[in-house]
């Protein structure tokens, strides 16, 4: 099936991705750990990350296809994308010149704990004016990938950020040879390697587009009809496809007051997004235009199949990565980030938020797999409504449970409206007639979930076994091939279950893959 071609194909590219950005994280985490200069850079570098995963992950994708299905109906697919081009990237930078200029206000209003001490507010301003540039950079990449996709063309756009990540990392060993640098100018340093990311970025998906024989042109903007329906749907989108990055900032807000809390909070949901991103970006990229012309051509019975084999993709891959990320976090952080300025103390507070996040990853993709029912047919009004909802829980959750549970309460408070927007997403689908799952996905995932759960108690009893393995006395190399064989004797467990007790079909699975490569073997 085309869709889950795609969708493996962008969620490979993801996966190197975030691979990349782990090795970018653990190595900023020992050389900043989780103080003052910390907070301030994590602060710089969300605002922009914000801004890219809002945009480039999902929200301009559910405005941009559908719109230019129809202006391509009618020859003006090309002028359509050129015009949303222009004014998109107009847009980014007013909102960028506006930023920079406003930015000690901003900071204010996002970390307010910031006030209270640590001249944290000061660095936080400079970097971010720094980082915020990439927001130029964001605006070109959006609408190009765009295209790309709309044209079946997934794999550039999905690598792109990768970039960001090779540039930083190049930063950091190149740190030793200009000097002996502190962590305030270490900080400024990874937040100009994060500017000269942002443009790599850019460059890439512009070379994509020429070799596929695509353009895209800046005009004189004309407020077209097409033009201010694409803006009256993706703005709501923004906050509709992009309900995680809504709720970590908001966590940042929160936990602003806390030294060390947004680190802490950062380095988790750098983990858990790890499967979330892979999922919530294949599906959003190759499930959207699939939907959309099974809803144009009113084929229900192939919108039925690709929304339950999009269902099946999601708890495939969510189950056994939640519950893993579960029962492993303490080990899991304490490999990857406990080293250099990055405590033991640091570990464990990140453990428990990772487990708290990861209590939400299910949920959170399985919106991903609802929502595009709502943007095929263009209809973002409830499904934004409903995120809307989801973000107002998880600030009234946020602030109750803050001062109780510190970070924990916060990755909590994110998992749980999640959970609120999954089941409000589905019981609206269901009541519109939207949600119709085929009989081969009501008998799979009640498999996958058993399965689930019997990795879960092979990990959690083999944990236990190796446990003085993985603790931080033990040499890194041994900790690190424990923790790879825990978790690939987990997978290779779940992978068996779920053969055991048919919840994939082998023999169908090798055929799909087999059909999606020929048809790229002859072009």
């Amino acid at each position: 099936m085309a869709f889950l071609r795609n969708a493996a194909s962008v969620g490979f590219a993801t996966l190197a991705s975030r691979i990349l950005g782990f090795i970018r994280d653990t190595m900023v985490a020992a050389a900043l750990g989780a103080g003052p200069v910390a907070d301030a850079f994590v602060v710089a570098f969300r605002l922009p990350s914000l801004m890219r995963r809002l945009f480039a992950e999902g929200a301009v994708n559910t405005a941009f296809v559908p719109l230019h299905a129809d202006a391509d109906r009618r020859g003006e697919g090309e002028a359509f994308s050129d015009q949303v081009f222009t004014q998109v990237a107009l847009a980014f930078f007013l909102a960028s010149a506006l930023a920079l200029v406003a930015m000690p206000l901003l900071i204010e209003l996002i970390a307010p704990g910031f006030g209270k001490g640590g001249g944290r507010v000061d660095l936080a301003v400079a970097l971010s004016r720094i980082t915020f540039t990439y927001c130029l950079a964001t605006a070109v990449m959006v609408v190009a990938s765009a295209v790309l996709n709309v044209h079946g063309r997934f794999t550039v756009a999905a690598y792109a950020p990768a970039l960001v990540n090779v540039v930083t990392i190049a930063a950091l060993l190149g740190a030793p040879l200009l000097a002996r640098l502190d962590q305030e100018a270490l900080a400024r340093l990874l937040a100009w390697s994060i500017f000269v990311g942002g443009l790599a970025q850019g460059g890439l998906v512009f070379w994509a587009l020429h070799r596929a024989r695509l353009r895209l042109r800046l005009v004189k903007p004309r407020w077209t009809p097409a033009v201010r329906r694409f803006f009256l749907l993706a703005l709501p989108g923004v906050l509709t496809a992009g309900a995680t990055q809504v709720n970590a900032f908001i966590g940042l807000i929160v936990a602003s007051a806390d030294p060390g809390a947004i680190t802490w909070l950062y380095y988790a949901d750098r983990l858990y997004q790890l499967p979330l991103g892979i999922i919530a970006v294949a599906l959003g990229n190759a499930l959207l235009p699939e939907l959309a012309r099974a809803s144009s051509q009113e084929d229900r019975q192939a919108e039925s199949g690709t929304l339950s084999r999009a269902v099946e993709f999601a708890a495939f891959l969510s189950l056994p990565a939640a519950l893993a990320l579960i029962v492993l976090a303490g080990p899991i952080v304490s490999v990857l980030f406990e080293r250099g300025a990055f405590s033991a103390g640091d570990s464990a507070a990140t453990a428990l938020a990772l487990a708290g996040f990861a209590a939400g990853l299910p949920a959170f993709a399985g919106a991903k797999v609802l929502q595009p029912l709502f943007f095929a047919r263009a209809r973002m009004r409830l499904p934004f409504i409903i995120a809307l909802i989801g973000a107002v829980a998880d600030v009234a959750l946020s602030l109750a449970l803050f001062p109780v549970w510190r970070q924990v309460g916060i990755a909590a408070a994110a998992a749980a409206s999640g959970w609120i927007n999954l089941v409000l997403l589905a019981l609206l689908a269901w009541q519109s007639g939207l949600l119709q799952l085929d009989r081969p996905a009501c008998r799979r995932l009640p498999r996958i979930v058993g399965a689930a759960v019997l990795m879960l108690a092979a990990v959690y009893g083999a944990a236990g076994a190796v446990e003085s393995w993985l603790i931080a006395g033990q040499p890194l190399a041994v900790r690190v091939v424990t923790l790879a064989l825990l978790c690939g004797g987990g997978l290779i467990f779940y992978l068996g279950g779920c053969l055991l007790l048919g919840a994939i079909d082998r023999k169908a699975g090798l055929r799909a893959l087999l059909a999606g490569r020929a048809p790229e073997a002859g072009g």
